[in-house]
């Protein structure tokens, strides 16, 4: 049973978009390039297809950002979007649950338990064909600002400091490396295991905890 924080990363709704007319799937991470996306889906009409409705895709595009990058503009997205739909609440005290507590909001949750998720909905010969950030042009003109403004330096700097962390930034970047490549599932819980095996364990057991199953990554 996941509690409700555990549903902030394992959302019980899991959504990919069906690019009209190319045919493609995009799943569309927090910080990805999602608001432009989904904006484009909106102005084309293009279908969201989720939950079960996933498990009949046979090919899904997954745009990977540089882990860094990505941790400290999802902070910032989410201590300014916190402070704005919580009147009472001052940025700093966000910012200290932030640095303080492992991902209260998917907005930074790593990557990788964002592909765990998806690994719930999809069939196990799913292929997963990581792209760059840049591929968001090849899809849409559309370059939608979610409005939340660039980290300042010292908040960029206090990131750098986040011990809990770095094992999922270490998962992060196997995955980033893989960008240009097609796996399922399964081969890329393999190739996250032989490529740092100490991330891919430390990780692998806490997401095997807040979802009490060990079928995702078997």
């Amino acid at each position: 049973m996941l509690s409700h924080l555990d549903r902030i990363v394992f959302s019980d709704r899991c959504e990919v978009i069906e690019v009209v007319p190319s045919q493609r799937y995009v799943y569309a991470i927090f910080k990805n390039g999602r608001s432009s996306l989904y904006e484009a889906a909106k102005q084309n009409g293009w279908r969201i297809r989720f939950n079960e409705q996933i498990q009949r895709i046979n090919s899904i595009d997954v745009i990977i950002r540089e882990p860094r990058e990505r941790l400290i503009s999802g902070i910032n997205s989410f201590i300014k979007s916190t402070v704005r739909d919580n009147v009472g609440l001052d940025a700093h005290t966000v910012k200290w649950f932030a640095l303080n507590y492992l991902y209260l909001d998917n907005h930074y949750g790593p990557q990788f338990l964002w592909l765990i998720n998806l690994s719930r909905f999809c069939n196990p010969d799913t292929k997963l064909n990581f792209l760059p950030m840049r591929s968001i042009k090849l899809i849409t003109d559309i370059n939608k600002d979610p409005g939340f403004g660039s980290a300042s330096p010292e908040l960029a700097a206090e990131i750098d400091l986040i011990k809990h962390s770095e094992m999922y930034q270490r998962i992060d970047q196997v995955i980033y490396d893989t960008i240009g490549q097609s796996m399922t599932f399964s081969q890329l819980w393999q190739h996250l295991r032989h490529t740092d095996p100490a991330a891919y364990e430390y990780v692998i057991g806490h997401a095997q905890q807040l979802l009490n199953t060990t079928y995702a990554v078997s």
